[in-house]
């Protein structure tokens, strides 16, 4: 029989009611009412390298960290360290330079590093170009480029403290500590008027973050949110309040949110927060923060010290979008699939331990997504065709569903995974010894509803072009609650289709004894 197998990361608060969990793993739900099965287990995309970026010898606090990206008519920049970098398509890059932090100078080009994100937008006009401006964030300081001479340009009165930046209808928009956001000059980042400067009136709350979606500036404070417009700005600052946007959720971590694909539109999500308690994942649907988390997560965000450090980002794989959320305190990436609200989770072996997915900002050019490495100056092509982190090994793991019938015992006589089988490589794979071998699947099981897993047993997956393969385990025994692991990392395009399980229940009691019974 089938027990739905294929599934979601839910792990909620008492193993007895659910311990699934998906790693490297997300879920595909088939749009075709015929199709042989209903879901499908598709792995994460891995990672191949296309470029390292250079530590410079003279940076001392270089943060090991590619802090932030941005694509723009084709071109795409990534800061490491306190440099910014363009990305070619040759998988070789320019280093465009920075002056390690030091405030000053004609040229302006100082992109501190402070270690958290960087944000970068493009507009305004320089050289007959449009967008002939690229507006960097870092470390509280703001540094402008020119895209026509790809040189840094200097800023008249810049913004100071600066927390993040954005643009909307012409206009640069920065985001200061001090609680208020100030509006450059129309089409140009290097000119910021004193007097367009204005503060949230319809909150009381401290500023946290800046995002522009659909042509709207929202501005997140700690618990509230509205959303701008240059619709009803004035004359002296061109924003204004949209009446009806207000929001009583605000934010709790600055770099969480992220534009991302939703229906036929976008829309923004965040870790959100309010005055009531423990955070959750919203999305905004129109002007109504829509809870997207579900109990699981929220009770993962309410026992973890810090999650204000969170940095989102939103990408499309294969037709899913998806919302990825690293945490680096709790060393853990959650992505939500946007288009059927199920999240699972992605890890890479750093260390040889599991640890945080690699990614840590994302752009998608060339044909190919790049995303930035959270503990090296490595940029890398995130592809479904590729099977390592770098040559590093993906450990997919999936905890299924628990099979109970309560407080009787069960026999598993037969639990067979529905691989696609035969998708070994060519030359295959090898043993210790140098000889072929398939590629292996690792199932485990539990008594305790998933607390603890007995012992791994290794089942062959087929090597290339052996589609009859089955990968089946037999003779597991008797259970009064049986919850199963599967456990992959062997590099080949690893597809679930579902599991079937074949048990049956407390064996019939003899018949010479039911016989007696009955006289």
């Amino acid at each position: 029989m089938r027990f739905g197998f294929c599934g979601g990361n839910y792990q909620s608060q008492s193993a007895l009611v659910d311990a699934q969990t998906s790693i490297n793993w997300y879920p595909e739900q088939s749009e075709n009412p015929n199709s042989r099965v209903s879901w499908a287990l598709y792995p994460t995309y891995g990672l191949g390298l296309f470029c390292t970026l250079p530590t410079d010898a003279n940076d001392t606090g270089t943060t090991k960290a590619v802090r932030g990206s941005y694509t723009i008519n084709g071109r795409t920049f990534k800061v490491y360290g306190t440099h910014l970098f363009e990305i070619l398509s040759g998988a070789t890059f320019t280093d465009y330079g920075g002056n390690h932090g030091i405030t000053g100078g004609a040229a302006n080009n100082n992109i501190v590093d402070d270690g958290l994100a960087v944000t970068m937008v493009a507009g305004g006009t320089a050289s007959g170009q449009y967008p002939g401006q690229l507006l960097i964030a870092s470390g509280g300081t703001l540094t402008a480029f020119n895209l026509a001479t790809n040189a840094f340009v200097a800023i008249t009165s810049a913004p100071t403290n600066v927390v993040m930046i954005d643009y909307v209808d012409g206009f640069f928009v920065a985001l200061q500590s001090i609680n208020d956001f100030q509006v450059s000059a129309v089409e140009d980042c290097t000119n910021w008027p004193g007097l367009s400067i204005s503060q949230v009136s319809v909150y009381s709350d401290v500023l946290l973050s800046i995002i522009e979606n659909n042509r709207m500036l929202w501005v997140f404070g700690a618990k509230r949110a509205v959303a701008y417009d240059t619709l009803d700005g004035g004359s002296i600052f061109p924003f204004g309040v949209i009446t009806s946007s207000f929001m009583e959720v605000g934010l709790v971590a600055q770099f969480s949110p992220a534009r991302v694909a939703y229906g036929a539109g976008t829309t923004i999500i965040w870790l959100a927060g309010d005055e009531r308690g423990e955070a959750f994942v919203a999305r905004a649907n129109g002007f109504i923060p829509q809870r997207v988390s579900d109990h699981a997560l929220e009770y993962w965000l309410a026992n973890q010290k810090t999650i204000s450090d969170a940095v989102g980002f939103a990408t499309r794989e294969n037709g899913h979008n998806f919302y990825c959320l690293w945490f680096p305190s709790a060393n853990k990436t959650w992505v939500l699939d946007t288009d059927l609200g199920i999240w699972h989770q992605r890890s890479s072996l750093v260390g040889g331990k599991p640890a945080a997915h690699l990614a840590r900002c994302h752009t998608y050019n060339f044909g190919t997504h790049l995303v930035g490495d959270r503990t090296s100056g490595n940029v890398y092509t995130m592809s479904g065709s590729t099977y390592t982190d770098n040559g590093t090994p993906i450990i997919r793991t999936r905890v299924g569903p628990t099979v109970s019938t309560e407080t009787k015992w069960m026999f598993v006589n037969e639990f067979q995974v529905d691989f696609e089988v035969g998708l070994g490589p060519e030359p295959p794979l090898t043993d210790a010894n140098g000889n072929s071998r398939d590629p292996y699947a690792m199932f485990s099981y539990s008594r305790d509803f998933g607390k603890t897993f007995g012992n791994e047993r290794m089942i062959p997956c087929g090597q290339a072009g052996n589609y009859l393969v089955r990968a089946t385990d037999r003779r597991l025994g008797k259970w009064r609650a049986w919850t199963p692991k599967v456990t992959v990392s062997d590099p080949i395009p690893w597809r679930i289709a579902d599991g079937l399980l074949n048990p049956t229940q407390e064996a019939q009691e003899r018949l010479s004894k039911i016989y007696a019974k009955m006289q």
